[in-house]
């Protein structure tokens, strides 16, 4: 109860205007993704959540009736472990295909029959897999994390996971920033560790293409 509490209470320190991601990574069968899908958006107010796909689309279901809020599926996650399975090739339509392609492909068909609200996660720990996933998937969202700790480059992240408008890169830097200094001095170190990271990115950020 204490966590459930501490979680709340952050919540309800972050201003209503900048949106708020639940990396929960859920994914369960039908009844149990419905619990997860109203305990995350309706019970805390999170505006979006990471999912992982394996279950199947009907274990997204649920969290996909919430046409306001976003989806960010897992396709090709930042651990060094992720190629156990991600990096599979599979027969798929008559092609050999990395099983993180097949994901990327079908979140982009769920995205078009449902509300537009589904992304991907990518990490930056596999840059020439985020410039292939980009390319599958120009319009949808990518949270790209592994930047900081896990020694991802923040500017290929922001570069190869843009759009062609230079959008829809969403880049978490987490334990750099969240361990910046000690208790007593961590408000300034953590903004003293964030505000070059912001720089960084808006000049990594690609010129919007000419229409």
């Amino acid at each position: 109860m204490d966590g459930w509490e501490g979680l709340r209470r952050t919540l309800a320190a972050i201003p209503r205007d900048i949106p708020v991601i639940a990396d929960a990574k859920r994914g369960d069968i039908g009844s149990t993704s419905e619990a997860y899908a109203r305990a995350l958006f309706e019970e805390l107010g999170f505006d979006a959540t990471t999912l992982t796909p394996y279950v199947g689309l009907d274990g997204l279901e649920p969290f996909l009736r919430y046409h306001d809020r976003g989806l960010l599926v897992l396709c090709k996650t930042s651990n060094p472990g992720s190629g156990d399975f991600q990096d599979l090739v599979v027969d798929w339509r008559g092609q050999r295909t990395p099983l993180y392609q097949v994901v990327a492909q079908r979140v982009v068909e769920w995205n078009r029959k449902g509300s537009g609200q589904c992304g991907l996660v990518v990490g930056a720990t596999y840059p020439s897999q985020l410039k292939q996933i980009r390319a599958l998937a120009p319009d949808l969202p990518i949270l790209i994390p592994g930047v900081g700790a896990q020694s991802g480059s923040l500017e290929e992240a922001v570069r190869l996971g843009a759009d062609q408008s230079g959008d829809l890169a969403i880049v978490n830097v987490s334990r750099a920033i969240i361990y910046a200094g000690s208790e007593a001095d961590w408000p300034a170190a953590a903004r003293a560790e964030a505000q070059p990271t912001v720089e960084a990115m808006r000049r990594s950020r690609p010129a919007r293409a000419e229409s």
